[in-house]
């Protein structure tokens, strides 16, 4: 029996019908409507660009995860698979120092290989926003802010795991950078009796276990205040005085400080996050600083910014009939098509949906 290529489906591409694409498209909305409000204005990136442009940036481990083509001038093209470093790159071209700071949003489409255990998707839906010029401590704030009426919005039971890629990178600076691409990798999976097997030799076995004891902590800001030390003060006070700030503010319920989050892109410099739901294996919102991105395409601007995969959290928000579809009048039974329209009308000018 032939295959039909005309009726099969790449794997891991998404279609959504119907009533379902529906609620996604008024959910994507209803989150452009609060961006807006917040003074985020949206922007389109190219679906593709020139891989080179980027190559500096992508890990080496993750090169393989990028679709790329050629186009008919012989040049090595990428599709778009992380719309915050396609936007770094149209914003570094476009913006001047005087127009900052600047704060953007979007909603589309992604693709990016998965590994090899992960097939099901290569087609993701993202949604995010970003702070541009907006240095430290102030930018930081706004970005949770949002992030906590984000999920207000979306009524999901999120949990945000707060890091730092700072303090990361202070607490192992006598290491390679190859070095710390490993130490970053136990981090995160919290494999942290191997984390102190392989700083051992550098740091000694006793500053080596007290490193795993700081880097596997969860907690308040409170009880961080114990692991405070001349090496990491700055870096602790300052992730303190974020989470405090967010509790005056009332939005600090589902914030965690999490160390073992020290950021899921390379380019990330300051405090990062991610937000996990239950019942979905991997983070459904990430974030962070990315202070030195925008220079590599021509402007230096400190930016903060996070990004959802919008079509995984949709299947656990609360109450999702309020962005279904409204009911759909009967078809008004006229013999005159004309009397038939004219009734549609006005019963479409009320708001209700009508179909003839």
């Amino acid at each position: 029996m032939t295959n039909n290529k005309r009726t099969k489906i790449p794997q891991g591409s998404e279609t959504v019908f119907f009533e379902e694409a529906y609620i996604h498209r008024k959910l994507t909305e209803a989150l452009n409507n609060l961006f807006n409000s917040w003074g985020y204005l949206p922007v389109e990136t190219p679906v593709f660009d020139l891989f080179d442009a980027y190559r500096p940036l992508i890990p080496a481990e993750n090169t393989d995860k990028v679709y790329r083509l050629i186009d008919r001038d012989g040049d090595l093209l990428m599709l778009r698979s992380d719309i915050t470093l396609f936007l770094a790159r149209q914003m570094g071209l476009i913006l001047t120092e005087k127009e900052l700071p600047v704060r953007i949003c979007y909603s589309d489409s992604i693709l990016r290989h998965q590994d090899s255990d992960d097939i099901s998707h290569n087609e993701f839906f993202q949604s995010g926003v970003e702070l541009i010029g907006k240095p430290g401590f102030e930018g930081d704030i706004e970005i949770l802010l949002l992030l906590s009426r984000t999920i207000s919005l979306m009524d999901i039971p999120a949990e945000i795991h707060l890091g730092s890629r700072s303090l990361f990178n202070t607490v192992f600076k006598a290491f390679s950078e190859n070095d710390k691409n490993e130490i970053l990798k136990m981090t995160s999976l919290r494999n942290f009796n191997e984390l102190i097997d392989f700083c051992t030799p550098v740091m000694g076995k006793e500053k080596a276990e007290k490193t795993a004891e700081l880097f596997s902590y969860i907690g308040n800001a409170k009880d961080l205040k114990k692991f405070i030390d001349e090496i990491n003060k700055d870096e602790i006070n300052y992730l303190i005085n974020i989470v405090e700030t967010l509790e005056k503010a009332g939005c600090a319920d589902n914030v965690h400080i999490d160390l073992s989050e020290a950021g899921s892109q390379s380019y990330h410099t300051g405090i990062v996050f991610q937000v996990y739901m239950q019942k979905v294996d991997s983070a459904i919102i990430s974030g962070g600083r990315y202070d030195s991105l925008l220079s590599n395409f021509g402007i230096p601007a400190p930016s903060v910014g996070f990004s959802m995969l919008q079509r995984k959290i949709e299947p656990g928000i609360k109450n999702i009939e309020r962005f279904a579809l409204p009911k759909i009048e009967k078809t008004l039974e006229e013999s005159d098509i004309v009397n038939s329209f004219k009734k549609a009308e006005k019963l479409r000018s009320e708001g209700k949906i009508v179909t003839l």
